[in-house]
């Protein structure tokens, strides 16, 4: 079969050699694995939080019950520290976060006062956004409950305690929901970094298909008893197998050496990339065609892959971008790939992100088709 045969010599030249396997293959899958290991170990640590509750009463010791209950940080609780004590644990470093619940915190949300725990941290992030909007919050629930059993008079502390008991144990919860959400989209790091990676070593393949059009070894091809669909064939299935390859041993090295998942089983993992290569392929032969040598094939590469990567989340998520740009991304494969892992992280099933898979599998036969009519002889540049 020629297209075979051509693949065959694209994987050859690709990593035939001692060099070509490791330069093209084994150094690049190692780093980005060994990477995926240090993201794995930085997901892995929770953030410390000191909780200091100084309140006697009964709504301190809630609140403090409530942050305890979130399975995101680490909690330590220092009820003998004073204020100072818990900054300065912040400031060395000691603790994330530092939450310091007041003596008179019940007394004053008993009286309809309007009083707080203080949180301490060294600059807002995302994380210790989110436990602020949890202290108030919670905040808010106790002063609710505090003014609903004193509304009649002195607080009644048995009702009161009912009423926090009951808000603790909701009797509705949701079962199931249509759309699966995991933490990928806000979180894209490292499926970004897979992604672009990808991107980078198809370029690379497709830049051999480039040189054989430079140096007129297409030309001759084209001459030989072959139909032009078989060595265009040939030269993406070299691709293909190429990436897969790197592929497999980039996942293998993540998953069972770094210890680096992002919440799906290996197999999943692979389709999505699988499809994601075939529509890196189509991309790269595309851009192909429209440029006359291998320098040109690289400039425009650094002007397509990295800013495409930005735009479709791959670095950070993309609801903080301009809702052009957010509208922009529908036209790149990275930001369905980035959508579809989410969903299977999410819980979701292979038939769950089928409309993602399918919208990759388009983009490449629209891509695939347009670079197999350009990236012909004739585009050579001239001697």
């Amino acid at each position: 079969m020629p297209s075979f045969h051509i693949a065959t010599q694209l994987i050859r030249r690709t990593m035939g050699s001692r060099r070509g396997l490791i330069m093209n293959v084994l150094v690049p899958a190692i780093f980005l694995s060994i990477m995926a290991g240090l993201f794995a170990s930085f997901d892995g640590q929770k953030a410390v939080i000191a909780i200091s509750n100084q309140d006697a009463g009964l709504l301190g010791s809630y609140l403090a019950s409530s942050v305890e209950q979130e399975s995101l940080y680490e909690i330590h609780l220092e009820p003998k520290l004073t204020e100072q004590e818990l900054k300065d644990m912040v400031v060395n470093g000691k603790a994330d976060a530092a939450i310091y619940i007041p003596s008179d915190y019940s007394a004053k949300l008993l009286e309809g006062s309007v009083t707080e725990a203080n949180l301490y941290r060294m600059n807002v992030q995302l994380w210790n956004a989110s436990l602020a909007t949890l202290l108030e919050t919670e905040a808010s629930k106790l002063s609710s409950s505090a003014s609903l059993v004193s509304s009649t008079g002195e607080a009644d502390l048995t009702k009161l305690t009912a009423l926090l008991d009951a808000q603790a144990s909701p009797k509705v919860v949701a079962d199931k929901v249509s759309m699966k959400l995991g933490k990928i989209v806000s979180n894209p790091t490292m499926i970004g970094l897979i992604l672009m990676f990808v991107m980078m070593l198809v370029s690379q393949s497709i830049g051999f298909v480039l040189e054989d059009r430079e140096k007129r070894t297409m030309a001759r091809m084209f001459t030989a008893p072959l139909r032009a669909i078989d060595i265009a064939f040939g030269n993406f299935m070299g691709s293909m197998l190429v990436g897969t390859i790197q592929l497999v041993i980039v996942l293998s090295l993540s998953y069972f050496v770094f210890g680096y998942s992002p919440g799906i089983s290996f197999g999943s993992l692979l389709l999505v990339l699988e499809c994601f290569l075939l529509a890196a392929v189509g991309l790269a032969s595309a851009v192909a065609g429209l440029v006359r040598n291998s320098a040109q094939l690289s400039q425009i590469n650094n002007l397509i892959i990295t800013p495409s990567c930005m735009i479709s989340g791959c670095f950070f998520p993309i609801s903080i971008l301009p809702d052009f740009m957010q509208k922009l991304a529908n036209f790149t494969p990275q930001k369905w790939a980035i959508q579809a892992v989410d969903r299977l992280g999410g819980g979701g099933s292979i038939s769950d992100i089928g409309l993602q898979l399918l919208i990759l599998l388009l983009f490449a036969a629209v891509m695939i088709a347009f670079g197999s009519a350009v990236l012909r002889p004739n585009r050579a540049s001239k001697s």
